[in-house]
């Protein structure tokens, strides 16, 4: 029975639509790729060969185009009206999947391991499979009453746990749980479901996975996931060792960039159309398609598509530029700080 794929793209967090363009969550680039494309990557390498999106309406047509065209899997969408969480997405999608055994995942987040261990793990006999981890923030915290439930004292982990945004389901388990009565709105209630498969004879276990990052517009949770996905890096590109670079460790160099006189020092990835010159780029980076970065030092940021940093004059570290976002020293007198700073945006001077 062929390992089928739910990934759900949840209201509740930042999205925008600005002249035809969706920017969602999901969609933030991570290693110059949307988020979703890496959830569809590690779904592959565990054998998903069908997935089924669950979109806010509206919002299918513009990921769809975002998205890279695949031939490892196939991708159907399905768009709902109401609020979109884990348990509408569930119901909803039960039928698609029937039967056979399902991974369903949150489209905006990342585990750091690959799925392949609990896809072993699933097939010992569970029927739903659980992944807990260390969280990061309060506000992941599961409940004393899910923690008792879950027998979670067993795992002795050092620091609070939290759910992960991916879960499995054995054969004939998603029926199960699709048919579960509950709220139209709000998270799955875990007390519930876990009563509900173990009213239907099944058996439910859990696993502690190293770590699961979300985006849920918090610039440091992007730069995670965009460790976590560098981490895999595979350096095929392009790595030029002439034109005065120094090149080290996994570097991925799109063919129609250009890097001039700079040290690159990996995991790194510099996309289509980037300008290097005269810089120091390193380690957990990414350099967005047309950026330029020139006379600075970058490292574990993200810099987005169209971006510049121009002769800053200090090392930027752990930031994230956005798209056609211009940081450079201006040498004009009187000298002062000249900040354009949008509603909601973080500045931090040293």
């Amino acid at each position: 029975m062929k390992l089928r794929g739910v990934v759900v793209v949840e209201d509740g967090v930042p999205s925008r639509i600005s002249q035809g363009w969706i920017r969602a969550p999901a969609l933030e680039p991570v290693a110059n790729r949307p988020i979703l494309e890496h959830v569809l990557d590690a779904l592959q390498l565990a054998g998903v060969e069908e997935v089924l999106v669950v979109t806010p309406a509206g919002l299918a047509s513009g990921i769809c185009e975002r998205l890279n065209p695949r031939d490892d899997v196939a991708i159907r969408y399905l768009e709902q009206n109401a609020p979109i969480d884990l348990a509408a997405a569930i119901r909803l999608t039960a039928p698609f999947v029937g039967d056979a055994p399902c991974i369903v995942h949150r489209a905006a987040g990342l585990l750091d391991e690959p799925l392949a261990r609990f896809i072993t793990r699933l097939r010992d006999a569970p029927d739903m499979l659980l992944i807990v981890h260390q969280a990061s923030s309060p506000d992941e915290h599961l409940s004393p009453a899910t923690q008792d439930m879950l027998h979670l004292a067993e795992f002795n982990a050092d620091h609070a746990l939290g759910m992960a945004g991916v879960w499995l389901f054995g054969p004939g388990a998603m029926p199960i749980v699709g048919s579960s009565p509950w709220p139209i709105a709000g998270d799955v209630d875990l007390t519930r479901l876990g009563g509900r498969i173990s009213a239907a004879g099944g058996a439910f276990h859990v696993e502690l996975a190293e770590s699961w990052r979300q985006y849920r517009g918090r610039p440091l949770e992007l730069l995670e996931l965009n460790r976590i996905v560098l981490d895999r890096l595979d350096s095929g590109g392009r790595c030029p060792s002439n034109n005065g670079n120094r090149i080290e460790g996994r570097v991925w160099i799109h063919e129609t960039a250009s890097v001039h006189s700079s040290v690159i020092v990996g995991p790194t990835v510099i996309g289509p159309g980037a300008r290097i010159a005269d810089a120091y780029i390193g380690p957990y980076t990414s350099i967005g398609e047309r950026a330029r970065v020139e006379g600075a030092e970058v490292e574990r940021s993200i810099i987005s598509p169209g971006a510049s940093v121009m002769h800053v004059g200090g090392r930027l570290v752990a930031s994230v530029v956005g798209r056609d976002a211009r940081v450079f020293r201006d040498f004009s007198l009187p000298r002062a700080l000249r900040l354009r700073v949008g509603d909601g945006t973080e500045v931090a001077l040293c």
